[in-house]
């Protein structure tokens, strides 16, 4: 169901339609952007979520007759532009989202604009390169002391250099590049939930810049008893998806499902430790293959890390030897977690360690993947994620926690830039799984 801000029924999405000639066609697009723009200018309720609103809703109100009429449709691009993608918007705040008549869906509007910017080739090559993550993502891994020294911020020609050829903010901070990830760990027998078996997706974020992350899945899950083996096979596509490259992110969907399917058995679970491809298996492949077998199955049999943990002790039930964490725990809830329409997972995770009190913050970050780290649209990303900043240090908790990796590391920053009224800055951030881990003894504590 929606949450009390939205309408009272659970939101419905509708495929997206690329394989038909209308999806393409720019008058048949013209005229549904006018027609979605008109319904949010009657009713102004995401005035306050991100910046493609607000750009809108000035566009209208400094427009000759102060309707949508006199707006052109060229000045609509840094509305579209202003889009993170983050679903907010839909599964959260709008009243007017399918199975409504009105069937408002701004995030696929703007993916329909994207997709066909990509189509005419209006797409830079600058952009192209940045969403090349697996490419990247090896290559500054085999040379990670001379990657990770060139990102750093104190590299200041360095970051000057960057900003200037691939068109990413000097001031933006961005993910180090990490060993891969190659343990082993046993399983543990006498757990409630021995016999079941897993696959854990480790995503490019987890493969390339954060493999604590997947070590601290991979040792939670075996202490339960869950033999879980590792997947990799290229990234799931949202930096593509982003840009608008439809074409790209199915062909990427029908190859990863295909090798997916033939590992997963009945009862078997693709676990995913990343909101963003947890999200992208679940609903964006579907959305965008909806004929096909394979994506279904898989979207079917795919689970956030947080959302298997409960499952597993809902039913099977875990090994009760979490430890307390003094301190306590902030956690962060990013869009991407929220979109996936499964509840606070996270927080529900983490009050199983017991006497440990956890805070919840749910309100975006800013960051918005690759969009926040872009020379224009950094201070915006930093003004959006002001408020969750300011709420998390206000809890002072010894730990603080993100769902989305890079959301955290956007909010640990803005702390830093807003270091005043007595709030200390925030540490490095964990993702929720690693404070498990923690308290399982699995993984060393801060």
């Amino acid at each position: 169901m929606r949450s009390d801000e939205g309408g009272l029924r659970a939101p419905t999405r509708n495929i997206i339609a690329w394989t038909e000639a209308d999806y393409w066609n720019s008058e048949k697009l013209d005229e549904e952007t006018r027609r979605q723009f008109d319904v949010c200018h009657g009713c102004r309720r995401c005035f306050n979520l991100c910046d493609s609103f607000p750009k809108l809703f000035d566009l209208i109100d400094q427009s000759k007759t102060l309707e949508l009429d006199s707006v052109k449709s060229e000045d609509f691009k840094p509305v579209i532009d202003a889009c993170t993608l983050c679903d907010m918007c839909f599964m959260v705040t709008c009243p007017y989202v399918p199975p409504h008549e009105f069937a408002i869906d701004i995030p696929k509007l703007m993916l329909r604009h994207r997709a066909k910017n990509f189509k005419n080739g209006n797409i830079n090559l600058k952009e192209k390169q940045i969403a090349e993550i697996d490419r990247n993502g090896k290559l500054g891994q085999k040379i990670r002391p001379i990657s990770n020294a060139v990102i750093s911020l104190k590299n200041k020609p360095a970051r000057y250099i960057i900003e200037k050829t691939l068109n990413i903010n000097k001031k933006a901070k961005l993910p180090n590049f990490v060993k891969p990830f190659n343990e082993s760990f046993p399983i543990n027998k006498k757990a409630p939930a021995y016999g079941k078996k897993a696959i854990l997706f480790s995503t490019c974020y987890g493969s390339y810049h954060n493999s604590e992350i997947i070590s601290s899945t991979y040792k939670v899950l075996r202490h339960n008893g869950v033999d879980v083996s590792l997947f990799y096979d290229g990234c799931c596509g949202m930096p593509q998806l982003e840009q608008g490259n439809i074409e790209r992110v199915a062909k990427q969907a029908k190859d990863i499902s295909k090798k997916l399917v033939n590992l997963i058995e009945e009862g078997i679970n693709v676990i995913v430790p990343i909101p963003s491809c947890a999200l992208m298996f679940k609903t964006e492949w579907p959305l965008l293959l909806s004929q096909d077998e394979n994506v279904k199955m898989l979207s079917e049999n795919t689970m956030d890390i947080d959302e298997y943990i409960i499952a597993l002790s809902e039913k099977e039930g875990i090994v009760e030897d979490l430890k307390p964490l003094a301190g306590d725990i902030t956690v962060h809830m990013s869009c991407h977690s929220r979109a996936q329409n499964i509840g606070p997972k996270s927080a529900q995770m983490l009050r199983l360690i017991p006497e440990t009190k956890v805070n919840v913050v749910e309100r975006c970050s800013g960051h918005g993947g690759s969009w926040g780290v872009k020379k224009d649209n950094f201070d915006t990303a930093i003004k959006i994620g002001k408020t969750s900043a300011k709420n998390i240090m206000k809890y002072n908790t010894k730990y603080f926690a993100s769902t989305c990796p890079l959301a955290g590391d956007h909010i640990v920053q803005i702390s830093e830039i807003e270091k005043k009224e007595n709030l200390k800055p925030l540490d490095a951030p964990s993702h929720p799984i690693e404070l498990i881990a923690i308290s399982y003894n699995l993984k060393k504590n801060k």
